[in-house]
């Protein structure tokens, strides 16, 4: 699974109807840097064909198809289609630099002003992979949202890596077993390491690693209708452990878990903390060092000091809360907890360079014409540079703490039964608290 990220690459798209022509992926991987005219002319070497299903909610077809044995040091150039129909443009992705790569994070982004510019922004920024941190399109069950959402986002999405978490918008997308069905069938993501019972390309659990860094992406329940919630569990606890050894071993510098809800939060109304995934997930973070937790669900910018149970501490972790994808403008309540090191109010998104031993974040915000709620969701100003933190690679005797055994599953789920009501609340108060305004 680890290797697939670097010498594969899986393309995800759409057509209209029904019914299509046959659909394929036709790419090849040229030995160096190209102009535009020479991109779209020359013909591709190599073509695949596509896997084909229904798109949920839509009169349309989903089409997948991956490209196998890559050579991850070459760019990769391709387009997708076929001859009757018609073909997309040609595509670039540039091959990843082994020691010194870019990715970009964000989530809550919707179909708005504010969303284009975000992604404009993301545009003007050298990146790798693109991180979503939930609630990418805010269909809540029109699902011909998403065709609004995929065309904004395209010019990034087709250029970009792209690996997507669930969010509590996603789940309005059917009911029960189908809780999140849009994202699923609309997506494309790594296997997890075990066999899931929903088995499904746009997994909402999976792990891949980019170079000497590990990523799990969680749904932290926001899909627990679906009935996955035990074995994501299981999936998070075999591949964190997993991670931990590697990382102890020297194979990998950094684990970085990746989800939509936060841990701990100052978003105005949902302080201090989301107490429930503290008792569900913190142990899991503390227990294998994860270094950091990436997330999205406040409409805010907030990222902590590296802490443990809300106390800074140098073996903990650091949450970046980047909620900031354009889908609102929220608020900070009367004042920051001791965990938080920086707060932002408006869009942005953060970009982190990695270079062996240190991942560097900075945050790009553009604030509002001002704080009132007549005025806060018109963000015209420029993207600027509101803040920036380093974290360091772990000290070996560290690392070698946290290289732990995956505990079995009768202990893991010991307390399910409760883990599962108390997410569901959390879940619903959420729900409400959004109706609300």
């Amino acid at each position: 699974m680890q290797d697939n990220s670097n010498r594969t690459r899986t393309l995800t798209w759409f057509t209209d109807g029904a019914e299509a022509p046959r659909q394929r992926l036709e790419y090849d991987q040229p030995d160096g840097p190209w102009d535009e005219e020479r991109i779209q002319s020359r013909p591709l070497l190599k073509w695949v064909y596509a896997f084909s299903e229904d798109t949920f909610g839509v009169d349309a077809r989903t089409h997948r198809a991956m490209a196998p044995a890559l050579d991850p040091d070459k760019p990769f150039r391709y387009r997708v289609g076929s001859e009757q129909g018609g073909w997309s443009r040609v595509y670039w992705l540039d091959a990843i630099p082994r020691d010194n790569w870019t990715f970009i994070h964000y989530g809550d982004v919707g179909v708005n002003e504010r969303a284009r510019r975000v992604i404009d922004e993301s545009r003007r920024h050298r990146r790798d992979l693109l991180i979503l941190a939930g609630d990418l399109s805010y269909a809540n069950g029109d699902q011909p949202v998403w065709d609004q959402w995929f065309d904004l986002a395209e010019p990034l999405l087709a250029s970009t890596l792209t690996m997507a978490a669930a969010g509590n918008h996603e789940a309005k997308d059917g009911e029960g077993l189908t809780a999140g069905k849009a994202f699923k069938s609309r997506l494309t993501h790594p296997d997890p390491l075990l066999d899931n019972l929903n088995p499904n390309p746009g997994s909402t659990y999976y792990g891949f690693d980019i170079n000497r860094v590990h990523f799990f992406v969680s749904s932290a329940g926001a899909l627990i209708e679906d009935f996955s919630l035990a074995e994501e569990l299981v999936n998070l606890e075999i591949d964190l452990a997993k991670a931990a050894a590697r990382r102890a071993r020297g194979e990998i510098d950094f684990i970085v878990l990746v989800q939509h809800y936060p841990i701990w939060t100052d978003q105005d109304g949902r302080s201090p903390a989301n107490f429930a995934l503290v008792t569900l997930q913190e142990n899991i973070l503390l227990r294998y060092g994860v270094d950091l937790l990436l997330v999205g669900h406040d409409h805010v910018y907030q990222r902590s000091k590296s802490m443990a149970y809300g106390v800074e501490s140098s073996l903990g972790y650091v949450q970046v809360l980047c909620g900031t994808g354009g889908a609102s403008v929220r608020l900070f309540d009367d004042g920051p907890q001791g965990w938080s090191a920086k707060q932002f109010v408006g869009i942005g998104l953060v970009h982190y360079q990695v270079e062996p031993g240190r991942i560097t974040g900075e945050f790009w915000g553009a604030e509002p014409e001002g704080l009132e709620d007549e005025k806060r969701q018109t963000v015209t100003g420029p993207f600027q540079s509101r803040d920036r933190f380093v974290v360091e690679k772990r000290a070996h005797l560290a690392c070698l703490e946290c290289a732990r055994p995956a505990r079995p599953a009768a202990e893991l789920l010991r307390d399910y039964p409760a883990i599962v009501a108390h997410t569901r609340e959390r879940n619903r108060r959420h729900l409400a608290e959004e109706h609300g305004g």
